[in-house]
């Protein structure tokens, strides 16, 4: 800053004073380039929100009240009046008398007679039979035979396996670092050119390595005992039925029946006729009088005074308070996070 101050005076002096001219670099001001950088600070705003509050205002309402008066009314009611009167009818009572009947019946007599009947009478004779018998029996056979016989045997496989196996990569990532550039700046006095290194921001690509899991297949080999059969001949000795016939003879019981002339006795029935009287009850009706009361309903006009409720109505003006809802904009504030550019400057 001096140097600057050092040079502009210097300008000011010789654009008043007459010089000669000079054959050297003419005085050229330093030139500063600013650095720039970036903070964050929290800046108030302002929205608009439309809110909606309860107004009370007032309103004039006309309404129709009810009044209620008693008023005499007369009316003609019908009052029934009951009275009894004897009145006659004439029923059928029912009457039972007693009737004689004759009717013919069949009578039956039982009578004892001796009669005759053939009867078959069973007889048991003991006769000798012969007859042929199957007899089951048995032999040994010496039989060859396939069983299949249970075996294992080994067997060499194939599968697929996943493997996970950690895989390195390297990727280029930009990156903000300070460094330090030469620039060039002019003395004012000496006019000499000269470097200075200033900080400025420079991004740059960086090489990360970073691991990642990678899956990889792979063909495993594996061996598995797989159960099967082989045939196999085998002699077995078997029991192999036979059967022989075989005569014998036996003494069975033989039912025979032979006829045999029965007397014996039987009630033999024998039917008579015959004529039987009977009493009869036979049922009848007969006409009689008889005298009964009935009550009578008669109607009588009669005339009655009752109060009725007459309803009328009546205009009533009144101011009501109402809650009336009303739309107003409302300015709200709210943070925001914002970055600012602040230059900075090198003494």
């Amino acid at each position: 800053m001096r140097s600057l101050f050092l040079c502009v005076a210097t300008a000011a002096v010789g654009g008043l004073m007459p010089s000669a001219a000079s054959a050297t670099w003419p005085c050229w001001l330093p030139i500063e380039i600013p650095q720039v950088r970036f903070e964050q600070q929290t800046v108030t705003q302002y929205r608009t929100e439309m809110r909606t509050e309860m107004k009370e205002v007032q309103r004039t309402v006309t309404r129709r009240v009810p009044e209620t008066v008693m008023k005499e009314v007369q009316e003609t009611v019908m009052v029934p009046q009951w009275r009894e009167e004897t009145r006659q009818r004439t029923v059928m009572v029912p009457v039972t008398r007693t009737e004689t009947r004759q009717r013919e019946v069949v009578r039956t007599d039982w009578v004892l007679q001796q009669k005759e009947r053939t009867v078959a009478v069973p007889e048991t004779q003991m006769v000798e039979q012969r007859q042929t018998v199957l007899v089951p029996g048995t032999r040994q056979e010496v039989r060859r035979q396939t069983v299949m016989v249970p075996d294992v045997r080994m067997e060499e496989r194939q599968r697929e396996v996943s493997v996970v196996r950690p895989v390195t990569e390297t990727h280029k990532e930009v990156q903000v670092t300070a460094a330090q550039v030469a620039v060039r700046v002019c003395d004012p006095c000496t006019g000499l050119a000269s470097v200075v290194c200033q900080i400025v921001p420079t991004a740059r690509e960086v090489c990360v390595t970073t691991m990642r899991p990678a899956v990889e297949q792979l063909v495993q080999k594996y061996t598995v005992a797989v159960p099967t059969v082989r045939q196999e001949e085998r002699e077995v000795t078997v029991q192999v039925p036979t059967v022989r016939e075989e005569v014998r003879s036996r003494v069975v019981p033989v039912q025979t029946v032979r006829a045999q002339k029965q007397v014996y006795t039987a009630s033999v029935p024998v039917p008579r006729r015959e004529v039987q009287t009977y009493q009869v009850e036979v049922p009848g009706f007969e006409q009689r009088v008889e005298t009964y009361k009935v009550p009578v309903c008669e109607q009588r006009a009669e005339v009655r005074t009752r109060q009725v409720p007459v309803t009328t109505y009546r205009e009533v003006t009144e101011v009501v308070t109402e809650q009336v809802p009303c739309v107003t904009p409302v300015r709200v504030p709210y943070q925001v996070c914002v970055w600012v550019p602040k230059i900075c400057k090198c003494e």
